[in-house]
């Protein structure tokens, strides 16, 4: 019906970093056999990033919180409304947040820690209780630019998932890359 309207304000910080805030203002809307309803969706974010002395360290963060974001928050982790028993649809409330920080040790070699974590508020006699309840990871990496155009990196994960019903899993995963910028 419309497109996603987004708008986002940053306030620099005396070249120590910014505050960003963002909103998301969408139409959801379905049409199934003759049937149809919509709703509004909506998210507010703030984020920031603020540099820790002067040799390039800095913390970056981020909260988002709304109803109907859907696909805008955890790699659509969670849909953004479900349809109710007498076919109204209803947004899904979720927040979210990360934390990082990045150490510099040296002009070729650098180190980022970071955690996130995101909650999700179904409604489990509409939605059921397959449906992710939350979920959060943390991370740490070591990063080398040996020239100024290739970066290599080793990265673990750890991440972990619970649905409604309780049931939960993790992953541990080992991520190595390599990028030559052109």
């Amino acid at each position: 019906a419309i497109p996603d309207l987004t708008a986002r304000y940053t306030m620099r910080l005396d070249g120590c970093g910014y505050v960003k805030v963002s909103g998301l203002l969408r139409s959801l809307y379905y049409d199934i056999a003759g049937q149809s309803d919509s709703s509004a969706g909506y998210g507010l974010s703030v984020s920031g990033k603020h540099a820790i002395g002067d040799n390039g360290n800095d913390i970056r963060w981020m909260i988002t919180s709304g109803s109907g974001v859907g696909r805008y928050l955890g790699l659509n982790t969670a849909n953004a409304a479900v349809i109710d028993g007498n076919g109204s649809l209803e947004a899904i409330d979720q927040t979210g947040f990360f934390l990082a920080y990045r150490h510099n040790w040296s002009q070729k070699w650098r180190t980022n820690l970071m955690y996130s974590a995101l909650r999700i508020d179904n409604d489990t006699t509409l939605t059921g209780t397959g449906v992710t309840k939350d979920v959060y990871s943390a991370n740490v990496n070591l990063v080398y630019q040996p020239l100024p155009k290739l970066t290599l990196g080793g990265e673990v994960m750890f991440a972990e998932r619970t649905i409604e019903s309780g049931l939960d899993g993790d992953m541990t995963r080992f991520i190595f890359s390599a990028k030559y910028a052109f």
